[in-house]
């Protein structure tokens, strides 16, 4: 009984100095992850190239970001590693990084014609040093790895950037390959024009203005094909519309519809923009009229709202109301489409409660502090950037992994401690 109760002591006391030892185990790595030091992140080591003889692939897209989370100036120098026939390019090669400062690095990569089609490896390394008594002493490195494939096969993408009748415009340009569930970007222009040669695959442009989607498209490529893209898309356009009727308290009866909208235009100046309104009920267009005229419409949005009453008053039925866009007198855009239901003169609309209100119509545009918000769709670099990872000092990550680590640990050690308590207990 005595030798049973000894091993069954000796067990506890295993499996607890077990659990610690998976505790500091688990908590270590974490520590020296949050510790200071050389570390570094970006986009780099995502990349799966593939560029054909004689090409190269530059984009704001492709960097790695080098950290310094110690408490002293770190001196750093960058170098690469790549194939014969293949040559990295980096926007900085040497610089130095304050404490808890940061230094972004643009990657090139560039492949010869005659270099030889096949399957690689690259790679880009910070090192940062000290300079002693002794001379210049090694502090630490950090780098990152990414995937190449030279390919002996080409297609040309061309890329245009346009307004809705043809004029090419300046605007940016972003050329994404299409791997799997990534997007991995492959050529960026800022001009409105964009030529590269690529590998044979499927691919995405982009256009933006002011960092807002103007147009996309989305195409696949075969060797030896030559292809053109133009990318129109529209730079002056309605950024919101909508309706919402108005009721009178003494009855609940329709007084007016108050119209809504705003227009952005994202490129140049125009010398006359003028908008109407398009009524029509049950289908049938029953009246317009201009609702505003801009002349000229600078760059920016701008907000109105219009309170509309038909000319013959309300009647039962479906109103629909559109907007239209002329330019210099031609027509260059419309809304979408808003409803609206009559029913014994009592507006039914399912989108927009109606507000009670007893105001007297207005036929002049004014501005509106209800018009709908400006949106924005910004570019920005794809994929999931890294935490900070370094080989020296540990690497820059804060103390969220270091959190991570110890609820994780603490969990396993009260488990632990809980199965021996009841282990003990029954015994």
């Amino acid at each position: 009984m005595k030798l049973s109760c000894r091993i069954t002591r000796r067990t506890e006391f295993c499996a607890l100095l077990f659990l610690l030892v998976l505790l500091f185990s688990m908590a270590a790595p974490f520590a020296a992850y949050a510790g200071g030091g050389l570390a570094m992140s970006g986009s780099f080591y995502r990349q799966e190239f593939e560029i054909p003889q004689g090409t190269s692939i530059q984009s704001p897209s492709v960097f790695v970001v080098v950290f310094n989370n110690g408490t002293e100036e770190l001196k750093v120098k960058m170098s690469s590693q790549a194939p014969l026939g293949v040559n990295i390019s980096l926007s900085e090669t040497a610089f130095s990084i304050p404490p808890n400062g940061q230094q972004q690095v643009l990657v090139e990569v560039a492949v010869a014609k005659d270099a030889a089609p096949g399957d690689y490896e690259v790679s880009v390394t910070a090192e940062s040093y000290k300079e002693g008594v002794s001379g210049i002493q090694l502090a630490g490195a950090a780098s990152q790895k990414a995937k190449l494939k030279v390919l002996g096969e080409s297609a040309l993408i061309s890329a245009q950037a346009t307004s809705p009748d043809g004029s090419p415009i300046v605007a940016t340009i972003r050329l994404y390959r299409q791997a799997g569930d990534q997007q991995l970007e492959v050529s960026y222009s800022e001009t409105g024009k964009l030529e590269v040669k690529v590998a044979p695959g499927s691919f995405i442009a982009v256009s933006y203005i002011g960092g807002e989607k103007v147009a996309e498209e989305s195409f696949t490529v075969a060797a030896n094909d030559n292809k053109t893209v133009i990318l129109s898309g529209k730079t002056v356009y309605f950024q919101g519309f909508g309706e919402v009727p108005n009721s009178r308290k003494s009855d609940g009866k329709l007084a007016f519809a108050e119209i809504v909208y705003s227009i952005k235009n994202l490129y140049q100046s125009v010398p006359k923009a003028e908008i109407f309104l398009e009524v029509s009920m049950n289908g049938t267009l029953v009246e317009e009229f201009s609702l505003a005229t801009l002349s000229p419409l600078e760059l920016g949005s701008k907000e109105f709202s219009y309170r509309y009453i038909p000319s013959e008053g309300w009647q039962d039925g479906d109103y629909s109301f559109k907007l239209r866009l002329e330019l210099d007198g031609k027509l260059y855009t419309t809304s979408p489409v808003e409803q609206l239901q009559v029913s014994n003169g009592i507006a039914v609309d399912e989108n927009t409660p109606a507000a009670s209100s007893t105001p007297a119509p207005s036929s002049t545009p004014k501005a509106s502090a209800t018009a709908p918000a400006a949106s924005t769709n910004t570019p920005t670099a794809t994929g999931n950037t890294p935490p900070a990872s370094g080989t020296s000092e540990g690497g820059g990550g804060g103390a969220f992994p270091v959190i991570i680590g110890g609820i994780v640990a603490a969990v396993v050690v009260l488990a632990g401690a809980g199965w021996l308590f009841m282990r003990r207990k029954k015994q």
